[in-house]
């Protein structure tokens, strides 16, 4: 007669430190996201401030 066992597989190290490069990875590209968002919007900025200066000199 042969008996069945349960086997628990719990996290490994390895696993914890995938897992924690996720994260990493997923904030620095959230905070290149966020960079870029900033870089676009100074830029319209700029572009507002001399369209503004055109229309007042006229």
């Amino acid at each position: 007669m042969s008996k069945l066992a349960q086997v628990v597989v719990g996290e490994t190290g390895s696993d914890k430190l995938k897992e924690a490069q996720f994260d990493s990875d997923e904030s620095y590209l959230k905070k290149k996201k966020e960079d870029e968002i900033r870089i676009k919007l100074d830029e319209f900025a700029k572009e507002l401030s001399q369209v503004k200066r055109q229309r007042d000199g006229h």
